[in-house]
């Protein structure tokens, strides 16, 4: 029991869930006891943004505590980058999933439109790609990385 919670505290704190677990309470907030939707529909938008941002940060946070020694950094960097923003993408198909099935289900109507179910989705996207940018600034990813890995993957030599 102790080294359960001493992982999901690792998970918690050094692996950033404590990031997308602020945004999903602030969200509850905001929603159920403020009713902020209610008066300002389009704050639906920078939530999912943020909410974008919060996974991709939980994914990289993640990602940053594996071990790293047996592989090059240059394919550490490209799939930190990769992994961002593909599990930050499943995470906000599958999020629109639960919207979807809560709909029909509870007779809710979360997903107002499919025009708005495309821009959950498009805000999730554009804050993963605004992590990824950091993340890559921070890592400082150069051309001569870049250029490596892809002369590599042409010849076949990186799986």
């Amino acid at each position: 029991m102790k080294q359960l919670l001493i992982i999901n505290r690792k998970i918690m704190i050094a692996g950033g869930a404590w990031f997308p677990l602020a945004v999903f309470t602030i969200q509850l907030l905001l929603k159920d006891m403020l009713h902020i939707y209610d008066y300002y529909p389009s704050a639906d938008v920078p939530m999912h943004f943020i909410g974008g941002m919060a996974i991709a940060f939980f994914v990289s946070r993640s990602f940053q505590l594996l071990p790293r020694e047996a592989v090059k950094r240059s394919r550490i960097v490209l799939l930190e980058l990769l992994l961002i923003g593909s599990l930050t993408i499943t995470a906000a198909v599958f999020w629109e999933f639960a919207e979807f099935a809560l709909d029909q289900l509870a007779g809710s109507n979360i997903q107002v439109s499919l025009a708005n179910t495309m821009k959950d989705l498009a805000m999730g996207i554009f804050g993963a790609s605004f992590l990824i940018l950091l993340r890559a600034k921070e890592l400082r990813i150069g051309k001569n990385e870049l250029q490596e890995i892809s002369y590599e993957w042409i010849q076949g030599q990186t799986a």
